[in-house]
């Protein structure tokens, strides 16, 4: 009896159990697989902010460029890259 009894549970297992527990994970994973309004609304407010930011830091170095010239040590190549990406963008 006990002979009979396996074979039935590891085929009910793999033929029924696995594939629901898949389907449901799949049917889960595209019912919430996107943005909501309020994620969007989130992810523009704080690409609005790091824009203004940038450009408030940007006044600030043409502040201090003005005024000192020698307030940084010296400009690396990767920072004038930097600058020159700033002012494309």
């Amino acid at each position: 009896m006990e002979d009979i009894l396996v074979p039935i549970v590891v085929v009910g297992i793999l033929f029924l159990g696995l594939p629901w527990l898949i389907f449901h994970y799949v049917t889960q994973w595209k019912k919430n697989g996107g943005l909501t309004v309020e994620d969007e609304k989130l992810l523009d407010d704080m690409h609005e902010m790091a824009r203004r930011l940038d450009d408030r830091l940007g006044t600030l170095e043409r502040i201090l460029d003005s005024q000192d010239p020698a307030w940084r040590p010296r400009q690396s190549v990767d920072r004038a890259r930097e600058e020159e990406w700033r002012r494309d963008n």
